[in-house]
């Protein structure tokens, strides 16, 4: 049985999924990462997206221009959207599209800061976190494991983001002795 694509027309609910990505990643995200994330699956189609950053833009978001790249961050009203209408996008749609920017967004970063290693983790409404780890290839500069962890609460899960932090390599390591990659 195939699983159905999440798919999102409505250019208000786009508005909200911007606010409610840049909101969970604690970062300003590009136009060009915004358009990465929500072309995953093709659940949004790029010229609505176009017209959400636009409808956005001053009311929501702010949007820079850094070295010709433009970058959005939440304004007061786009945190408070994020908050107060960021649940009413479908759970499936919220963490497809989190996991997808703490993918993008931690790819872009360690690119920008030569590490190998970045750790991201997004508060549900049930208080628990999803924690989001991605190691990448120091050889070739490729993602080369994706991870989510589900912790308790936020303490939990900056326990576990300092941990996987503080020992990077170990961690890194451990992974590939799991997946067979090499031994210890």
């Amino acid at each position: 049985m195939e699983i159905p694509r999440i798919r999102i027309d409505n250019v208000d609910d786009i508005c909200v999924l911007i606010c409610y990505l840049i909101y969970s990643l604690g970062c300003p995200l590009s136009k060009s990462q915004l358009a990465e994330i929500t072309s995953f699956e093709d659940a949004v189609n790029y010229f609505d997206l176009t017209t959400a950053l636009d409808k956005v833009r001053s009311h929501l978001c702010i949007e820079t221009d850094i070295d010709g790249e433009i970058i959005y961050t939440n304004s007061p009203n786009g945190i408070k959207a994020a908050r107060e209408l960021g649940a009413s996008l479908p759970l499936s749609v919220r963490q497809k599209m989190f996991s997808e920017a703490v993918r993008v967004y931690t790819r872009d970063a360690m690119k920008k800061k030569g590490s190998f290693l970045a750790v991201r983790y997004i508060k549900n409404a049930d208080e628990t976190c999803i924690v989001g780890i991605t190691v990448m290839d120091e050889s070739t500069a490729q993602q080369k494991y994706y991870v989510e962890v589900t912790a308790k609460d936020e303490q939990e899960a900056e326990d576990i983001k300092h941990k996987v932090k503080a020992d990077a390599r170990t961690f890194a390591k451990y992974l590939d002795v799991f997946f067979g990659k090499q031994s210890f």
